[in-house]
């Protein structure tokens, strides 16, 4: 039983990193097939008259695209630091590192166009090893786990990989089952499909460039040792444990840590569909029903801490309402975490925008660190959280027109009331 567990987590592993894999590597290739096409266009505007092979590869090579032209006579004429093809198929295709699109010149020259995969391929060799480093962990701490535990431990397995064996097979829509006569594990399936549903539209929006990709990619790894340290340790108890209540609490440990792993996962997402510039859904949104209803939740997570809110009238501005409530949930939610007794948010009107002001009697932030604290995986203080609520809100301010600042020990955030072009 232990070997042929450890042979289904092996192939489920290895399935789900062939995907992730697959799809980063289209991913980065359609950003590729992007640049040659631009890069094709542009040169098709720079050589917008008929010219020999030496004029073309000269203004080319002033417009600082990186091209080859070989001419008839087979002379090869290449930019600085460009290959120098001798033979090469017609059309596009790669070569030595490189991408190119072809098409003819006025003397019958052939141009090339080139776009360096060199980024595309270092990227994929990073995740291969990250990949081959994480499958085998992995593997080792399966068979650990399939050794000690009981058939009471195998079932939820079993359908954990039946699952994954449909969602690598590429029904990304799949869930795994509710499992409601098994209260212990009910909040981690809750927890798993939701970091499923995070992946999928992650896969779904992806249409960050290159170093995006590679940015993400690097922060979603650094940010995520410390849920997957908090996740192997609590396993590792598990595994030693034979007291029922200690094997209880543990579980409700263990889904905590993959609900925290998902809340990340999540934050992370939000930062790439920043990066992605893409624009907020305006319409019209009353803004005190927004901030009643976030200090309202924030009230039954912070029973010890007393909520004001302070709102002149009824105020509705043009914006995007889900977008918004976030910004204003994790400013109350960093206020909460710094304060001593109370917090405040305040709703007024400001000539043509409306600002959102939340404070708290905390200590406030040090001094020289009123920028600082909108760096992205930046946290000041014991107080926890993952350093990415703060640059999360300032982005959703700055994607529709405002801002948000740090002044007086109070964080501003400052909204136009219309949307603007």
């Amino acid at each position: 039983m232990t070997l042929s567990g450890v042979a289904v987590v092996a192939a489920l592993v290895l399935a789900l990193d062939v995907l992730v894999y697959l799809s980063l590597r289209d991913l980065m290739l359609s950003n590729l097939e992007a640049v040659l096409d631009a890069r094709q266009q542009l040169a098709q505007e720079v050589l917008d008259e008929p010219m020999g092979a030496q004029a073309a590869a000269e203004r080319l090579d002033a417009a600082g695209l990186r091209a080859v032209v070989r001419t008839v006579s087979g002379d090869v004429l290449a930019s600085p630091g460009a290959p120098a093809f001798d033979r090469v198929p017609p059309g596009g295709g790669s070569e030595a590192g490189y991408a190119w699109r072809q098409f003819a010149l006025a003397d019958g020259s052939d141009l090339f166009i080139l776009a360096s995969r060199g980024g595309i391929d270092a990227t994929l060799e990073r995740l291969l090893v990250l990949e081959v480093v994480g499958t085998i962990a992995v593997i080792a701490l399966a068979y650990a786990l399939f050794d000690r535990t009981s058939s009471l431990v195998l079932r939820p397995v079993r359908v954990v990989a039946r699952t994954a064996r449909r969602i690598a097979d590429g029904d990304i829509e799949e869930r795994l089952p509710a499992r409601e006569e098994d209260e212990e594990l009910a909040d981690m399936v809750t927890a798993f499909n939701g970091m499923l549903d995070a992946l999928e539209q992650a896969l779904a929006r992806s249409q960050a460039s290159e170093e995006t990709s590679r940015r993400f990619l690097a922060d979603a790894a650094h940010q995520l040792r410390t849920p997957m340290a908090g996740i192997r340790a609590t396993v590792g108890s598990l595994l030693r444990s034979d007291d029922l209540g200690e094997r209880d609490r543990l579980l409700d440990s263990l889904a905590r840590e993959v609900a925290r792993a998902s809340r990340l996962l999540s934050s992370l997402l939000r930062v790439a569909r920043l990066d992605a510039l893409e624009p907020p859904s305006f319409s019209p949104t009353p803004l005190e029903e927004v901030v009643r209803d976030v200090v309202a939740r924030q009230r039954g997570l912070s029973p010890l801490l007393t909520l004001d809110v302070e709102a002149a009238g009824d105020l509705v501005a043009e914006v995007d309402g889900e977008a918004i409530h976030e910004a204003v949930t994790n400013l109350v939610d960093n206020a909460a975490r710094h304060a001593r007794h109370r917090v405040l948010v305040a709703l007024r009107e400001r000539g043509a925008d409306v600002e959102i002001v939340v404070s708290d009697d905390g200590p406030g932030l040090p001094p020289g660190a009123e920028e600082e604290v909108f760096d992205r995986f930046v946290t000041l203080g014991d107080a926890g959280g993952s350093g990415l609520g703060l640059p999360i809100a300032r982005g959703i301010a700055e994607a529709h027109g405002g801002t948000l600042r740090y002044a007086d020990g109070r964080f501003l955030l400052c909204l136009p009331r219309h949307a603007r072009a």
